[in-house]
């Protein structure tokens, strides 16, 4: 059996894991990313995601210090406004950031994303991928804690658990966790059409869901959006079923979006994910952080699932920083306990309000369709209101 050192060693090579990564090794610390996928030697596996990563103007902030985004940017679509849509009260609201030369957010696709940060990562001394193994077994040694799998023993100070929802981490160390199925899927689709987005996202809230659409780069000169729509299993596998032509799906699309975006020219790709959101009962356990989805998984409706996933990086960076300039250990029942004090009422307050936002909106008795109205008139009439609202939204 191979036994290699570091000084962390990160589970989960999707898009937190690698960014992780990458904000630890500007540190100078010493990396190992283990990924069960082989995102190295066959990277066609690490570039078939076809969703999209909403990146909030906060979260665009801290990639930019981290010297990230600039390979970024090139291929990030601004989000200038969102019209926002309630269909069982008739109503709706407009957002426009208040803040000049920054956006509400920005669209790029996950693809994209994992591609550019292996990229960076493959630069760096510091940082060793493995992957194609899975972890089997993990073990605390006084300073050190020992990751096991098929044919190699890792030693580190601390590990960092980002291997998503299912995290292998989590089941082999028992961390307790709270889990939420919404009897749903979401559809994501990635389409071309007429007219052009103008920058423009859009959220509808109907009885079965929200829908959003989301502007995408332009490709192939052709304008391009994203549709993400929470809708009841059976519809959804129904749309997606191998056997149905495009046909019927540009009819859907089309019902739902050609006021918008002129006539639907193209789909490029449909998928479909079921929906659920989960929270860990405590995001450390011993020489062990969980991040990202990992530690907390939240209905899609805000759009804020991979920037509440950031703020955990941020955070992790943070105090990797100060041990480094301080010369402290890392890995400690402090250290981690610190990180969990930093992150855990975040993202237990987004998992609440998207669960009951999701609730509330798919209300369509007379008093829930009044009171939402009343409430859009109140926003709508509140600059300040609106103002807040945008910055939650943005992250700042």
């Amino acid at each position: 059996m191979k036994e290699l050192n570091c000084d962390l060693h990160i589970i989960g090579g999707a898009l937190s894991g690698l960014l992780t990564a990458y904000c630890a090794a500007v540190l100078g610390y010493r990396i190992i990313i283990s990924e069960k996928k082989n995102i190295i030697s066959n990277s066609i596996k690490s570039i078939t995601d076809i969703r999209t990563t909403a990146i909030a103007e906060g979260s665009k902030i801290f990639l930019e210090s981290q010297g990230i985004w600039k390979f970024i940017k090139h291929y990030a679509e601004p989000i200038k406004s969102i019209r926002v849509f309630d269909m069982t009260a008739k109503c709706d609201l407009d957002f426009i950031n208040p803040t000049p030369k920054s956006n509400l957010g920005y669209i790029v696709k996950n693809s994209t994303l994992i591609s550019v940060l292996i990229k960076e990562l493959q630069k760096k001394k510091n940082v060793k991928f493995i992957t194609g193994s899975n972890i089997n077994s993990i073990l605390s040694q006084n300073l050190k804690i020992v990751s096991l799998s098929n044919n190699k023993k890792i030693n580190s100070k601390l590990i960092i658990a980002a291997d998503g929802k299912n995290s292998t981490v989590r089941k082999i160390l028992g961390t307790n966790f709270f889990k939420k199925n919404y009897s749903e899927k979401a559809l994501v689709v990635n389409f071309y059409h007429e007219m052009p987005h103008n920058n423009i996202a859009y959220e509808f809230f109907l009885k079965t869901g929200p829908l959003a659409i989301l502007p995408m780069q332009k490709e192939k000169n052709n304008n391009q959006s994203t549709l993400i729509w929470s809708n009841k299993p059976e519809i959804v596998d129904m749309i997606t079923k191998s056997n149905l032509n495009d046909d019927y799906v540009l009819e859907i699309l089309k019902e739902k979006l050609s006021v918008y975006l002129g006539n639907i020219k193209k789909i490029n790709s449909i998928q479909a994910f079921p929906l659920s959101a989960h929270i860990n009962e405590k995001f450390y356990d011993n020489k062990t952080v969980y991040l990202g989805d990992a530690a907390h998984s939240i209905h899609p409706i805000a759009g804020q699932g991979w920037n509440l996933g950031l703020r955990d990086i941020k955070s992790i960076t943070r105090l990797l920083k100060k041990a480094k300039e301080n010369g402290s250990a890392i890995g400690t029942k402090d250290f981690c306990k610190t990180y969990n004090d930093l992150c855990y009422y975040d993202a237990y307050r987004l998992f609440e309000t998207t669960d009951k936002l999701d609730w509330i909106f798919k209300k369509d008795k007379f008093y829930f369709r009044f009171l939402k109205n009343v409430g859009f008139k109140v926003i709508n009439k509140n600059k300040f209101l609106k103002e807040k609202i945008v910055e939650f939204a943005m992250g700042i």
